[in-house]
């Protein structure tokens, strides 16, 4: 008698993995990406960069992987570039990365003391941000990276003392211990109008912003 066994008895399911097996795939995701750098070079060191980066973005996936929850509030931290990719922020390779900071469509600072390395605020790969920062972007180009990083992150008195990068969001930043009820109204506008006030706002840039909240 022929036994014949269901696909599904060769290859777990997703659910036979537990919550430490995801854990585990994410900490070794990490690891891979911050050694890339490292462990590749020679002319052929973006291909094999990009190449690495699709194979664990891919075995994320199939393992079931979940991708980074969206904070409640804006974080402040800075990331390196491979902590970006690693931590499933952005579906792109480092290169591909860069070059949508070339067209606007994220920004980078220098780290301070350092004249080299580049570090990307994390606030903006949190959505709805993503999706709106782009023609923000576009009129504070030709800034010092250390005045655009300002701009975003500093209150504004028309914003009822909330921040650019806060009332895009539609979230405050983490360093923020409470919210008025006439900062959440702006925070609850519809993300066209909030974009719309940032615009206005990046227009006359920066002029008048101080009191930095991240």
């Amino acid at each position: 008698m022929t036994v014949h066994l269901h696909p599904a008895t060769l290859v777990p399911d997703r659910q036979a993995f537990t919550d430490s097996d995801l854990r585990a795939v994410e900490q070794f995701s990490q690891l891979v990406s911050s050694q890339l750098d490292i462990l590749a070079q020679g002319p052929e060191r973006q291909r094999l960069i990009d190449l690495a980066t699709r194979a664990l973005h891919q075995a994320r996936a199939s393992l079931g992987a979940p991708p980074p929850r969206a904070p409640l509030q804006l974080p402040v931290s800075k990331l390196k570039v491979s902590d970006v990719i690693g931590q499933g922020w952005v579906e792109l390779s480092q290169a591909s990365l860069y070059r949508a900071v070339e067209s606007q469509r994220f920004y980078c600072v220098t780290p301070k003391g350092r004249s080299i390395g580049k570090e990307f605020p994390a606030w903006q790969f949190v959505q709805p941000v993503p999706e709106l920062i782009a023609p923000v972007l576009a009129i504070l180009a030709g800034q010092p990276s250390s005045d655009i990083h300002a701009f975003w992150v500093s209150r504004v008195d028309e914003f009822n003392e909330l921040s650019p990068a806060e009332l895009l969001a539609g979230k405050s930043f983490e360093t923020r211990a409470e919210i008025h009820p006439s900062q959440q109204a702006l925070l609850d506008l519809p993300a066209n109008e909030r974009l719309r006030k940032v615009l206005a706002v990046a227009k006359w840039q920066h002029g008048g912003m101080a009191d930095i909240v991240g």
